[in-house]
């Protein structure tokens, strides 16, 4: 992911010459000369090892986490037809995210070098955008039907929300398999000094190119679904305020949460994203600015990625309901001893058995 939207104009002598550029080494000295007039002090070493470390945290956690939250879900059979096949569903979209990570971060520690051919370089990128907008869309799902679920008496929606539900989840993964490509397609594998896995349009159309991919990533990875997930948080968050009820305020809480969350993932890499790409097209910012910009774009990016830690916890480990199929889950395999006919001690580790040894516990 080490790709940048909007290679920048120089605001000074390069300005009225990009049109002289060619082919990639006249590309190469083009970057080159500009980036040379507006050195900024920051080290690329340290920041390349807090990038492999947070990576690394993202990608043993997430890894962990996610599977726990699958394994739980499966495990009961309650949750294969309740609201929380948005949950599954959106722990696997996170689990994807985080089975590219060993591939950012060797890149990272290979300083952007691409190492794996002109095939992962394309469907790589494919898989996790692809992970990412399902991630991001079954949140969005998940917060209105819980808003639907609390608040509808429509008959139709009582009867046929299971089947609404697989539908849209469906139509989810069908919908995040198609947003990635108009990027993807213009991922390229470039020979330069090393191998280099770039976003690389058409140079004479390359702005063009560039702006509407941001934009497209901006508003369908961030705009819209925020803008969803935001109403109906907070109508839901209204709405259990008003019922009265005693844990009203714990869940308000929480409900917040999800909205900050998000938030604060994705909003500063989409705004980095996309002042980037405008920038040299449509606005011009102070060289050193873009520098910095450039420097800690690949910070955010790895900041961004912290949902895929966040989301088990905040959507599964802070639930009562996950807690008790947990328990259920793990007592399945504790082998149990029960008295035989003859007196002799027999080990089970039957369903049924633990299932009425916790109804009993819980009454």
């Amino acid at each position: 992911m080490a790709e940048e939207f909007g290679m920048h104009k120089d605001e000074h002598n390069y300005e009225d010459n990009y049109d002289y550029i060619h082919n990639w080494t006249d590309l190469e000295y083009f970057l080159n000369h500009t980036f040379s007039k507006c050195d900024v002090d920051l080290n690329e070493n340290v920041k390349q090892a807090f990038v492999f470390i947070l990576y690394l945290v993202i990608f043993v956690v997430g890894l962990a986490g996610n599977l726990l939250v699958l394994w739980v879900n499966w495990q009961s059979q309650r949750s294969k037809s309740s609201i929380n096949l948005y949950i599954f569903n959106m722990a696997v979209a996170d689990l994807g995210v985080v089975f590219t990570l060993p591939f950012w971060m060797l890149e990272t520690m290979l300083e952007y070098t691409w190492l794996w051919g002109g095939f992962l370089c394309k469907f790589t990128h494919y898989f996790y955008f692809a992970n990412m907008y399902s991630s991001i869309y079954f949140l969005m799902a998940l917060s209105v039907d819980r808003y639907l679920t609390l608040v509808s008496s429509s008959v139709f929606w009582r009867q046929n929300q299971q089947r609404i539900r697989r539908a849209l989840c469906i139509g989810i993964w069908v919908l995040a398999g198609i947003f990635p490509l108009p990027e993807v397609v213009h991922m390229k594998l470039i020979d330069l000094v090393e191998p280099v896995c770039v976003f690389m349009a058409p140079l004479e159309s390359y702005d063009e190119w560039a702006i509407a991919v941001s934009l497209l990533t901006v508003i369908i990875g961030f705009l819209i679904p925020f803008s969803i997930i935001l109403v109906f948080n907070l109508m839901t968050a209204y709405y259990i305020r008003c019922s009265g009820r005693p844990e009203s305020r714990k869940h308000c809480c929480l409900i917040y949460a999800y909205i900050l969350t998000f938030l604060f993932s994705w909003l500063p890499y989409h705004v980095t994203l996309f002042v980037l790409t405008l920038h040299g097209s449509h606005i011009f910012l102070h060289c050193q600015l873009v520098h910095i910009l450039y420097f800690f774009y690949e910070v955010i990016q790895c900041i961004s990625l912290l949902h895929c830690v966040v989301n088990p916890i905040l959507y599964n480990f802070f639930s009562k309901d996950f807690k008790g199929k947990f328990i259920n889950a793990v007592v399945k395999y504790i082998p149990k001893e029960k008295i035989t006919g003859d007196g002799k001690a027999e080990h089970s580790t039957s369903t049924t058995d633990h299932s009425i040894v916790i109804t009993k516990e819980g009454a």
